[in-house]
């Protein structure tokens, strides 16, 4: 594992800038919650983030099923399976090469579901202040985390 390029730390700054984004949007919602005609906005990104993971974890499969160098297929003394190791394919080492976090863009959509009051307004206060305290407590968590993950890196390179 490569502690300076930590998959954690990438994908964590990329959830704290979508709760970022997520966080304007609220604090947008909460400040027009008397404008007339004002539709609230909602920020998606957890599926984007998904998809990265799983790419991620793609990579990963497609590393530990290839060996740029050749070993003899080792067989498996409790199941009897036959491990061989291969050299990856063009189309697996396009993708190696790539980068999935590059495409990383959180959505700021138009809520057009929500019902809208007499005047036009759909934004519902109680509901901003609980997406508020959500998103805030979200991302305190993923600082903590990414607070950790540089924890290591530095205990690793103080060599504690």
């Amino acid at each position: 594992m490569d502690l300076i390029s930590n998959r954690t730390i990438e994908i964590t700054k990329l959830g704290m800038d979508g709760l970022m984004s997520r966080q304007h949007a609220v604090s947008s919602n909460i400040a027009n919650v008397m404008t007339p005609g004002f539709q609230r906005k909602e920020v998606a990104f957890e599926s984007q983030l998904a998809e990265i993971i799983e790419g991620e974890n793609l990579k990963d499969y497609i590393k530990g099923q290839n060996s740029i160098n050749y070993v003899p297929p080792v067989v498996d003394a409790f199941t009897g399976d036959i491990h061989t190791y291969r050299t990856p394919t063009m189309q697996e080492k396009a993708y190696l090469q790539s980068n999935v976090m590059s495409d990383y863009n959180p959505q700021v959509v138009t809520d057009i579901y929500s019902g809208t009051n007499s005047t036009g307004n759909n934004v519902e206060l109680e509901r901003e202040m609980m997406d508020l305290s959500k998103t805030g407590t979200r991302y305190m968590v993923l600082s903590n985390l990414e607070r950790r993950q540089f924890t290591n890196v530095s205990e690793a390179i103080r060599g504690q």
